[in-house]
């Protein structure tokens, strides 16, 4: 690679720090991540932007023969100078594809050039493959994602065998890493990545190989849904409020209804009129077989997979009023593609190696059978009393559920989201530390939370919070609550001040599903950690259905004590047997 090297006569360089400083003072004015590359808005556009220590990225790119394709998109959609932009705060790591790797690209979008993409989808593109940081070589290997200027997640898988190298997104290949230019680092790619601008039902559509769920999807008015990135509303204060749609889509392909003996969209609707034991309209069978194939959230199969490693069975939530499955891991499966089961007790199916199909909005994952709506037997249920996308929506979904502990806790405020309605008790609180309502994750110290976050609930004494529970499979159950045991708890662990976070809990505002726990007092040791306390020894739910979960905090300290907090990981259904 060349350095340039621009020569500045002495007399010269007073003009050239006053234009350099005027420069950095427009782009000052831009807004950060997307917005950087708003073209109306670029200080160099129309100029080649070059200092005298080396070339920015989009310089550096031109430079050499090899990049000669990107570069061309960089032009084509008024890139060029929007990535070679830099002032204070501001800098980019771009993943360059080389020449060959866009050609394998072009081959992979059906297409013999770029200009046949357009200049949106070039600019898609771009975004995709620059992040705003730069980051270096040292930093990029210990970090399992980054966030992109589109908003997306890029996964990162450090090749072990050959130094320098990785996998972006199960795709890209990066084979150098961290060139240095002025603004920012570039990592070369002999493999370019697919940009997220496809949502799920456009991923379906475009396959070719899915005609039959397509139809079945269209006709039960999902296509909305699926077709849909975000939602904007305002709140009471006329402030904008972008909501991102988040799905799974467990997908049927031609092929696998054709193996099941489904070889039309009217033999798909025959088929579930066969099946069906409760007299539904036609439509109304399709409907509930489709949304029984929506997930809320996204999800990859690695996290549908199990609890913290464990091998046990687990319900997921669907879209369909009442309807849960379950994945189980086969521990005994001798291939990967195996190890997961859905419904293992009824119709079952497997996820296939080409499941996990990012799109703008969601994943997709192709399964093995038809999958039809079936009701499971009760199996155990971990809540994670984070996961709503509500809360995703505000946290964000780089920082949401981090995969590993982090090294300082990120704590945000998420008493808007709508997944709750809380009321704050009449004298308020005096912990600071904490907001209403605040997402917050775990350091090592707390290693053993589920998905390394925790709920943090400070509304004082006699105040309340309520939410949705998950699907529910009807039957008795034991219940247990996993709360996160702090230092400054120990007052709460020996009741030395108040009742050691005395709660009434409840079930759909049932007073038979209705108890009083201080599960602070179950705490068995003065070491932080994730301590588990029994909140139910038996409840009876004589339906399959979410019910509404409600606490009142009934301990005077919540609202005396700067140091009282409720700090809550997850809520366990545990069966129990007849």
């Amino acid at each position: 690679m060349k350095l340039q090297i621009i020569h500045i006569k002495k007399e010269s360089m007073g003009m050239f720090l006053a234009t350099l400083a005027l420069s950095c003072s427009l782009l000052l004015t831009t807004s950060c991540d997307g917005d950087v590359f708003n073209v109306n808005a670029d200080p160099f556009k129309g100029q080649t932007y070059t200092n005298i220590l080396n070339s920015p990225i989009s310089t550096y790119l031109s430079e050499e023969e090899d990049f000669s394709e990107y570069v061309g998109i960089l032009n084509t959609c008024d890139m060029f100078n929007a990535l070679n932009q830099s002032s204070n705060g501001t800098s980019f790591t771009a993943f360059a594809p080389t020449n060959a790797a866009m050609r394998e690209f072009y081959q992979r979008r059906g297409v013999s050039s770029f200009q046949e993409l357009g200049n949106d989808y070039l600019r898609q593109f771009v975004l995709f493959h620059t992040v705003k940081d730069s980051i270096l070589p040292e930093a990029f290997v210990l970090k399992d994602h980054v966030t992109n200027l589109s908003g997306d997640n890029i996964s990162i898988e450090i090749d072990s065998v050959n130094a320098g190298q990785a996998t972006l997104n199960d795709e890209g290949q990066v084979t150098q890493m961290g060139l240095s230019a002025y603004n920012g680092k570039i990592y070369v790619l002999s493999k370019a990545m697919t940009p997220l601008v496809e949502t799920i039902y456009q991923r379906l559509v475009e396959s070719g190989n899915s005609t039959i769920m397509v139809e079945a999807i269209n006709e039960s008015r999902w296509m909305k849904d699926l077709n849909t990135i975000q939602d904007t509303t305002y709140n009471e204060s006329h402030q904008r409020i972008i909501n991102k749609r988040y799905y799974t889509f467990l997908n049927v392909t031609d092929e696998v209804f054709k193996a099941n003996g489904i070889n039309s969209f009217a033999d798909l609707k025959n088929k579930l009129k066969a099946n069906d034991e409760l007299g539904l309209t036609e439509d109304s069978l399709l409907r509930k077989y489709v949304a029984y194939h929506v997930m809320g959230n996204s999800y990859t199969t690695t996290d549908l997979g199990a609890v913290n490693g464990s091998n046990m069975t687990r319900i997921w939530g669907t879209s369909a009023t009442s309807q849960v499955l379950t994945i189980t891991n086969d521990t005994l499966a001798t291939t990967e593609e195996g190890r997961l089961v859905l419904n293992a007790s009824g119709t079952s199916a497997l996820f296939l190696n080409s499941s996990n199909i990012l799109a703008k909005n969601g994943y997709v994952h192709q399964l093995s059978s038809w999958l039809p709506v079936w009701e499971p037997k009760q199996t155990t249920i971990v809540w994670d009393l984070a996961d709503f996308t509500e809360i995703k929506n505000i946290v964000g979904a780089s920082n949401f559920q981090p995969s590993e502990p982090t090294s300082t806790e990120q704590n945000t405020r998420v008493a808007t989201a709508s997944c709750f309605e809380f009321e704050m008790g009449e004298s308020g609180t005096k912990n600071k530390s904490y907001s209403d309502i605040s997402y917050v994750t775990c350091r090592t110290n707390l290693k053993d939370a589920n998905n390394n976050d925790r709920m943090v609930y400070n509304v004082g004494y006699m105040g309340s919070v309520s939410m949705p529970t998950p699907t529910i499979v009807k039957g008795k159950y034991r219940v247990e609550l996993s709360i996160i045991y702090l230092t400054n708890h120990n007052f709460m662990r020996q009741q030395s001040d108040g009742n050691g976070g005395l709660l009434r809990m409840v079930f759909d505002d049932d007073d038979e599903l209705t108890t009083y726990v201080s599960p602070y007092t179950q705490v068995s040791s003065p070491l932080p950690g994730v301590y588990t306390s029994t909140i139910f020894e038996e409840v009876n739910f004589p339906e399959t259905a979410s019910h509404n979960f409600k606490f009142v905090v009934l301990d005077p300290a919540a609202s005396t004590n700067g140091n009282f907090s409720l700090q809550f990981d997850t809520i366990t259904f545990i069966p129990i047997e007849e």
